[in-house]
């Protein structure tokens, strides 16, 4: 009996510490990995909006971009940023930011002029489609059709587009197709209606 007792307060102490040991470091590397987001987020929305990106020597990127988070919009459903040049307050842009589901789950950049009128740029933050099919929605050639008006949803089509509103699916993926376009057309719905551009 006094060697069950013993194993008892055993289990229980050492369970006490590991669950410290696993608190402290997941606290521990949740900052970092905030840290690699929002610099993932900076990387995607320079490319996306002046369409250059650059490493030193060590594989840092070389910013010429700041961004600002609009953060009263995500009650309203929209993650978006103010694009600036460093030093600068001037607003270049926006980068707004949608998650949705293809095969599976999908989280994409896309970058508006300062105007809201043109897409400069679209580029997948995360996706877990299936190799060879849907994960080529990272292609540049499909990402770089979605480079159009914002007056007018875009339209997916099967064949070489005829129209400047229209982008053409990727053969074999039409459900990551359809999943990108339909994000890009709701997110940049909702953020011509919420953002208002500075002049």
């Amino acid at each position: 009996m006094g060697n069950m007792i013993k194993e008892t307060w055993l289990v229980l102490v050492l369970s006490i510490l590991f669950g410290l040991a696993l608190a402290f470091t997941d606290r521990s590397t949740a900052n970092r990995i905030e840290q690699n987001r929002q610099r993932q987020i900076r990387e995607l929305s320079q490319l996306a909006s002046i369409g250059e990106l650059e490493y030193d020597n060590k594989g840092k990127p070389k910013f010429k971009i700041e961004l600002k988070e609009l953060s009263e919009l995500k009650k309203q459903g929209l993650v978006a940023y103010e694009i600036h040049p460093i030093g600068s307050k001037k607003v270049i842009g926006y980068s707004l930011i949608a998650e949705g589901i293809g095969w599976d789950r999908l989280k994409i950049l896309i970058a508006l002029s300062s105007d809201l009128q043109k897409i400069t740029g679209l580029e997948i933050v995360d996706s877990r489609e299936t190799p060879g099919l849907g994960a080529r929605i990272k292609e540049d050639w499909f990402r770089k059709q979605f480079q159009k008006p914002t007056d007018r949803p875009l339209q997916l089509v099967k064949h070489k587009p005829s129209g400047k509103y229209q982008v053409q699916a990727i053969t074999g993926a039409t459900i990551s197709s359809t999943a990108v376009t339909n994000m890009v057309n709701k997110t940049v719905a909702l953020a011509r209606k919420l953002i208002k551009p500075k002049k």
